[in-house]
């Protein structure tokens, strides 16, 4: 296989202690769900130890009034319940044969930027309306891998990876077990339902630069309450976005 150079790890918190295997059944071929069904999965990874760290998506679900809750923008690698919501993802259909994956807790879905933590890279959540979707590629062993154009035009995949550890390159060979595959688990089948609303603004991190897409009228304060400059970039921290709809606090790590 042709050898690429990816990125490290797009999560922002790693567990690394292994977990004894739990009988999961995966699915050699995940649906789409629809308006009228959703299919909702468990995603864990493909590597050795892992198929009980799911993709985890740790924030509440927001409304107008709740300024005290921490929206954490990126997605987390998590040994959860089987029954967790903010564990269970569903797939649906986007532009060009992609397709969006969609946290059931809060319906945000996985977005395409990622931001830099130290030596890591660390997937965005963002709103359905600004994410652009995955292209999933099966890698055999009923696992798949899941990649998608950046807001800087380059092609990565999501994946598992130390927080410190080597640079992260396509396997050669055993993809399927390796830290780009991806395995999904069914949790639930729902039927004759009707789509979340999105619970939060586009909001996103950039060479540490809080943005948000779509809102002119926005202002960042830091946890002082003191407003800040949009274009510069920022220290690790808590700092507040206040929207004409809401005001979000952001834990920038």
């Amino acid at each position: 296989m042709f050898h690429h150079t990816i990125k490290r790890t797009l999560w922002s918190i790693i567990l690394l202690a292994s977990l004894p295997t739990g009988a999961q059944e995966y699915d050699p071929q995940p649906q789409l769900s629809d308006n009228g069904t959703n299919y909702w999965y468990r995603i864990c990874n493909a590597a050795p130890g892992m198929d009980t760290y799911a993709m985890t998506d740790l924030n509440a679900v927001l409304d107008d009034e709740d300024h005290d809750a921490l929206w954490r923008p990126f997605i987390s690698l998590m040994p959860t319940e089987a029954e967790d919501y903010h564990s269970q993802w569903k797939l649906t259909a986007a532009d060009d044969g992609k397709v969006l994956l969609i946290n059931r807790a809060t319906g945000l879905a996985i977005g395409n930027s990622s931001a830099s933590i130290g030596n890591i890279n660390a997937t965005m959540l963002a709103s359905r309306g600004g994410a652009q979707g995955f292209t999933i590629t099966a890698l055999g062993d009923n696992a798949f891998s899941l990649q998608s154009i950046e807001d800087d035009g380059v092609n990565r995949c999501l994946a598992l990876a130390e927080k410190d550890g080597d640079a992260i390159t396509y396997p050669e060979t055993g993809a399927s077990t390796s830290i780009i595959g991806w395995k999904f688990f069914p949790v639930e089948i729902e039927t004759g339902i009707a789509g979340a609303k999105d619970s939060l603004p586009y909001i996103y991190i950039r060479n540490r630069r809080i943005e948000v897409k779509g809102c002119a009228g926005w202002q960042l304060f830091n946890a002082e309450g003191e407003e800040m400059p949009r274009t510069v970039s920022l220290p690790a921290g808590i700092y507040l976005v206040k929207t004409p709809q809401k005001t979000v606090k952001i834990l920038l790590p």
